[in-house]
């Protein structure tokens, strides 16, 4: 039995061994064929000439991820209502996004265009050419793609909103990515304005509904605990007790520790959207 699990162990090791072996030799003949094409390819040198010609704008990443610990709100919120939500803050930077990419863009049909007539595959500079040929042209066609520049051409914007319990354990979550068709026609839509409020109900509601979200569970039993888990208007410790905005998300509030209070109920569907009653 020992004597049988020496071999195993033996055949096993001149396996490794062998795999490792011809790894290594593998590994050093794609290194001696790319350092070929790099030195010796026109249409590599051609492009490194041609990119050092182009300038692309970089682009910052914009994509948005948020965490809920209130089901409800969770459900509530959708990924288009949170990005509404904060390209009310993010709206001057999106402009310039948009624009790079357009740039980026005008410039990038220029740039194919150029590589397209200047860039001719399968030409060196030299006729004593590695022995495999095949190898050698797949090796010029796959450095010739890492050469090429590739400006971002399409923005866009991907929203991931996450359900987590109180302690931060996530649960679930959703996702939705937002192109620039569908961002220019949102900041379009967010555009028409009266003061403070947005004349399109749909991206008012999609405000007021993220604002509302930012109640969290844990903001809410911080709120409850501050008032002596009472209604402020009428006194009673109940069991539907719930938290309200004193200066209404409808009217422009925010969601801020100072402007929450807790009511119960029937005084929060009394006072309903107004300051006081």
């Amino acid at each position: 039995m020992a004597t049988e699990l020496l071999i195993v162990l033996i055949v096993l090791g001149v396996l490794v061994f062998t795999g490792l072996t011809l790894l290594i030799v593998f590994s050093i003949i794609n290194a001696v064929y790319k350092k070929f094409v790099i030195n010796h390819s026109e249409a590599i040198k051609e492009l490194k000439t041609i990119n050092g010609n182009y300038k692309f704008n970089k682009l910052p990443n914009h994509d948005l991820k948020h965490s809920y610990d209130n089901e409800n709100m969770f459900d509530d919120i959708s990924c288009e209502d949170y990005l509404i939500y904060q390209l009310v803050f993010l709206k001057p930077k999106i402009y310039k996004c948009l624009e790079a990419t357009k740039e980026n863009r005008e410039r990038k049909e220029k740039y194919d265009q150029e590589v397209k007539e200047k860039c001719s595959l399968e030409h060196f500079d030299t006729n004593e050419l590695p022995r495999n040929r095949r190898r050698l042209i797949k090796t010029e066609r796959k450095v010739f793609n890492q050469t090429l520049k590739t400006p971002v051409t399409q923005y866009s914007i991907h929203v991931r909103l996450i359900l987590t319990k109180i302690n931060g354990e996530r649960r679930t979550s959703k996702s939705d990515l937002f192109d620039e068709r569908d961002i220019r026609n949102l900041l379009y839509r967010m555009n028409k304005k009266d003061g403070k409020f947005y004349l399109d109900q749909e991206i008012w509601n999609s405000i007021c509904r993220v604002e509302r979200g930012k109640v969290t569970n844990k903001m809410r039993f911080a709120v409850y605990d501050r008032d002596g888990w009472r209604c402020r208007k009428c006194g009673r410790k109940t069991n539907d007790l719930e938290v309200d905005h004193i200066y209404p998300i409808a009217k422009g509030g925010k969601t801020t520790f100072d402007n929450l209070q807790t009511l119960c109920h029937r005084c929060n569907v009394k006072k309903g959207a107004n300051i006081e009653y």
